[in-house]
């Protein structure tokens, strides 16, 4: 195969997903490989499993790396532009080494590359509720814009780690008597066989619980009515309308929407409720379907950056 080659990569901390699409921008070969989030695993063996992916794309098309024209690396934890700039010497580097050609090469967020997907390149909101929370958005001008993403710490309101945390905490509470009884503690003994306060304190800080887990109990125990659940639910969905109140202050007119990540993008007692409050808040937002995956967008992203090199 000697034309020219287009690649998106989408990495986290379970895997790569790449696509190469070609001079007529359809696709010309997949590939899943070893997991890229830098973040974890260091930008070295990062670097080395993204080039094992490649080679291993490059035999299926019979092709070698002259035919590469662009990549975009779309990795989780790659938002930040030091951080970019960090993988992307590292990447370069490595393939210095090893004697491969440099194509032209962009870092993005995989949050950029599900709205680049999700919406086929054209304008459009991409809110993202799994284990963390980030709103993003494209403009008419194609300008990207950014509301929370903050992390567990000072962020990510609307998560499933946030909702967790809050589970935990209102059993907590009700362990000491200064809080309201809830389904949530019976839940939570039934799944994990935490039942009192000295075992939920060893699981927290000493075996390191996953606290994003509890987000099932308090959507299970909203489910079943029970108030401090439901208003757990309540406060996450009025702060993810904060999100959507602010990105709308960032743009000329509203856009439409993706939702995507676990809490969201299923039916349960959060997704339900956050679809019905948006529409009382919002109607003029339409919630749409993702047209593509995150790793096609990053796939028409490289293609972009490889038409724009010409």
């Amino acid at each position: 195969m000697n034309s020219s080659i287009y690649l998106g990569f989408d990495g986290g901390a379970t895997k790569t997903d790449v696509i190469a699409l070609d001079s007529r921008k359809e696709v010309a070969a997949e590939e899943t490989g070893k997991p890229a989030n830098f973040q974890i695993i260091g930008i070295e063996q990062t670097s080395s499993n993204l080039l094992e992916v490649t080679r291993s794309l490059l035999e299926k098309l019979n092709a070698d790396f002259s035919c590469v024209k662009a990549m975009c690396l779309a990795l989780a934890g790659a938002g930040r532009k030091d951080d970019a700039e960090k993988l992307h010497r590292g990447f370069v580097t490595l393939l210095e080494e090893k004697k491969y050609p440099v194509p032209q090469i962009r870092i993005e967020s995989d949050a950029v590359a599900a709205l680049e997907g999700a919406f086929g390149g054209e304008p459009g909101m991409i809110l993202i509720g799994g284990t963390g929370s980030i709103l993003f958005a494209k403009d008419v001008e194609g300008e990207i814009h950014r509301v929370g993403g903050w992390g567990r710490f000072i962020g990510d309101e609307g998560s499933g780690y946030v909702l967790g945390r809050s589970c935990l905490a209102a059993i907590a509470r009700e362990f000491d008597g200064r809080g309201k009884k809830t389904v949530m503690t019976q839940l939570l003994r039934e799944k994990t066989k935490i039942g009192n306060s000295e075992s939920l304190i060893k699981e927290v800080y000493q075996n390191n619980f996953d606290i994003s887990s509890a987000a099932t109990i308090v959507i299970e125990a909203a489910e079943k009515t029970d108030g401090v659940a439901v208003g757990i639910i309540s406060e996450n969905i009025d702060e993810l309308m904060l999100h959507i109140s602010a990105m709308l202050g960032k743009l000329a007119e509203p856009l439409p929407l993706v939702l995507t990540g676990g809490l969201l993008s299923s039916d349960n007692f959060f997704s339900r409720g956050f679809r019905r409050k948006l529409r009382e808040k919002y109607p003029e937002i339409e919630i749409r379907e993702a047209l593509f995956s995150p790793v096609m967008g990053a796939a028409f992203l490289a293609f972009k950056l490889g038409e724009l090199a010409r």
